[in-house]
Formats: structure tokens, C-alpha cells, sequence
């Protein structure tokens, strides 16, 4: 019987040596220009480099990996057609930057999209953009393929004075990523306007805004944002500490060169893109907790939730918000987008009870 074990055990890693070198020996020697708009040394560059070394790793070296930091190869706002043209091999394409190329991507970027399992939602994303037949189809028109995943975390708002309600930026200009989240801020009485992440800090220190929607720790921590609020207020419905944030952004390679590639090379990608968006989510859930301490240590800003008040206007606000903005998706075409957003629900949820057991 053990003879037996030994042999299959033997059988089992010559196929698994098999596969791997099989990678490696139907690739040609080549190199991969990868568009990143955040630094090298960021809490984000660290991942990616990881990601890196992987590719070179399983590849046995034939697949180098060269990055180009803090927009210097590609801008983010151009990041789709950046991949299409060629000029990028893989680049962060973040939905609402594209919205008439991808509405149902864009779709699961509405208010209370996930809450504080974030493996959770980046496996339900990713288990969307494979599965589900409207948004599959929206990634093969545009002919791109998710490898690295991307989720912001929860989505607070900054400010220079305290938010003690939700009537304090009435009529004030707020920063916002878009999508479900315009409605969401004009519900409230505010007038958010659309910026990117790397315009926030000029326009808070000038005044330009009064707020910034969106104030994702990570990304705020690495574009030094905690130097011009004092105060941050988590925006919560009843129940929950946030009111989501952003899952619809990822690392996309062209739909035309992963085809390319030999089947083994395809899944090696695959499977490292499973793995990579599980350390993500694990690594940041960590982080934020790391960044929310020293931001109060060092900058002595003050983090609020809502009063019970504000938590039922947040929760009216964001449910008024998600059916003004999926009306508005299928009024421009996207007509099954609440077959994307209740595919990536169900999803989430069926990851979420997983966990819990």
C-alpha cells in the first residue's frame, strides 16, 4: 500500500514538473512594459513587484517584467487605450475612467457594494468578469483580460473642519471617483464634481474643493492626502462601517497578446491573478488599520462615523443613487447591468458566508 502511495506521490510531481516546465520551454524570451500611476516604493509597488517576480519566476525567466512608475509610460486616465494601442503590455484601467467602454465593469462601483470582507469582493469581482455573460462580453468587445485585481477599500470623506452632519456641505464642492457616487453626494445636497486621484491633493490645498469623496486610505496615504484634511467620516449606513468603495479597477493585459501565449503560460497567469487578488485584499485590510494609526499619531486627524440620523439619510441617499445610476447605464445602452450587479451580489455574499464557516 505504501509502495503504492510512493508511486502515485512520484506520478503526481512529474506531472505537476511537466506542467511547469511546459511554461516555460513553449514561451519565447521576452519583456512586459507594465503602466503603473502610484511610486515604486508605495504599499502598491510592493505588490506589484511581487506579481513581477512571480511572472519571472514560473516563467523560468522567459517573461521579464518592466515597470513603469507614477505615470511615466502611460497616464491613468489613458490606461484602456494605452493596452489597446500597444503601448503598455499591462496597465491599471480603473472603470470609471472609461465609462462608455465599460458600464457594466463600471456597474459594480454602486454605493454599498461590499463591506469589511474584502477577499470577499475581489473573488466576486473576478468570478463577474469570467462568468457573468454581459460583463464577460464588455471584456472580450474591449479585448482585455484581468491579471492583477484592485479594491480601494472602504471610501470615507476628508475634510479640513469636522462633518458633524450631513448638512455641513450643503451646496459645497466635493471630489468624486463618479458613477453611482455623483447621485449619492447630490442626494445629500452636495455638488460633487469628477477628479482624478492624483488632482486631489492640489485642489483640497487651494480650495478649489471642499471635500474629497472617495478618501480610500491606501491611495491616500501614497498620495500624501492626510497633509490637508483633519477629519474624516466613514459615511456609514446602519450596520456597517463604510459604504463601500471601489472594486471595478484592475491590471489588464490585451485580449490579443494573452491569446497569444502558449495554454500553459495562460493559466500559470490565471492562477497567480487568483492568488495575487487574495494577498491583496488580506494585505490591506492590514495596512489600513497600520495607516489609520499613524495618520492619527502624526497628523492628529479625527475619523467619525455617522450618527443614527445620518446613517438613515446615508442609507436613502445610496439606495436613491444606485437606481438613478443604473437607469441612467441602461438609458446608454447597458441594458442588463442589474444582471451584472445582482450576478456580483450573489457572488460576494456566497464568498462572504464561506468565510464564515
Amino acid at each position: 500500500m505504501r509502495r503504492s502511495f510512493l508511486k502515485l506521490a512520484a506520478a503526481a510531481i512529474a506531472v505537476s514538473s511537466f506542467a511547469f516546465n511546459a511554461t516555460a520551454q513553449d514561451l519565447q524570451q521576452q519583456t512586459w512594459k507594465v503602466a503603473v500611476p502610484t511610486g515604486e516604493r508605495s504599499w502598491f509597488g510592493g505588490l506589484h513587484k511581487w506579481w513581477g517576480s512571480e511572472v519571472e519566476k514560473r516563467s523560468e525567466g522567459k517573461i521579464k517584467i518592466q515597470f513603469f512608475w507614477s505615470d511615466s509610460l502611460v497616464k491613468w486616465g489613458d490606461a484602456l487605450p494605452g493596452i489597446q494601442s500597444g503601448v503598455a503590455d499591462l496597465a491599471w484601467i480603473s472603470s470609471s475612467y472609461h465609462p462608455a467602454q465599460l458600464p457594466n465593469y463600471m456597474a459594480l462601483d454602486h454605493m454599498f457594494n461590499y463591506g469589511d470582507d474584502y477577499e470577499a469582493a475581489v473573488k466576486a469581482a473576478l468570478d463577474a468578469m469570467d462568468n457573468q455573460p454581459d460583463l464577460k462580453a464588455e471584456m472580450a468587445k474591449n479585448d482585455i483580460v484581468p491579471m492583477m485585481s484592485h479594491i480601494s477599500g472602504l471610501a470615507p470623506v476628508g475634510t479640513k473642519t469636522p462633518l458633524s452632519n450631513m448638512d455641513v456641505l450643503k451646496g459645497k464642492t466635493l471630489r468624486t471617483y463618479g458613477g453611482a457616487r455623483t447621485e449619492f453626494y447630490k442626494g445629500l445636497g452636495w455638488n460633487p464634481v469628477f477628479m482624478v486621484f492624483s488632482d486631489m491633493y492640489p485642489a483640497m490645498d487651494r480650495g478649489t474643493i471642499d471635500a474629497m469623496g472617495e478618501m480610500v486610505f491606501l491611495l491616500s496615504d501614497v498620495f500624501k492626502l492626510n497633509e490637508v484634511v483633519k477629519n474624516i467620516h466613514m459615511m456609514n449606513p446602519p450596520g456597517l462601517k463604510g459604504n463601500g468603495g471601489v472594486v471595478g479597477s484592475a491590471f489588464f493585459m490585451s485580449g490579443k497578446k494573452f491569446r497569444a501565449l502558449p495554454p500553459a503560460t495562460q493559466k500559470m497567469l490565471v492562477d497567480l491573478r487568483n492568488e495575487y487578488g487574495v494577498r491583496y485584499a488580506t494585505e490591506l485590510m492590514k495596512a489600513e488599520d497600520v495607516i489609520k494609526k499613524k495618520w492619527v499619531d502624526n497628523n492628529k486627524i479625527t475619523f467619525a462615523f455617522s450618527t443614527p440620523a445620518d446613517e438613515q439619510r446615508v442609507a436613502q441617499a445610496g439606495v436613491a443613487a444606485n437606481e438613478a445610476y443604473f437607469k441612467k447605464l441602461e438609458g446608454e445602452g447597458a441594458t442588463n447591468v442589474r444582471k451584472v450587479v445582482t450576478y456580483y451580489t450573489d457572488s460576494r455574499k456566497k464568498f462572504e458566508a464561506a468565510a464564515k464557516k
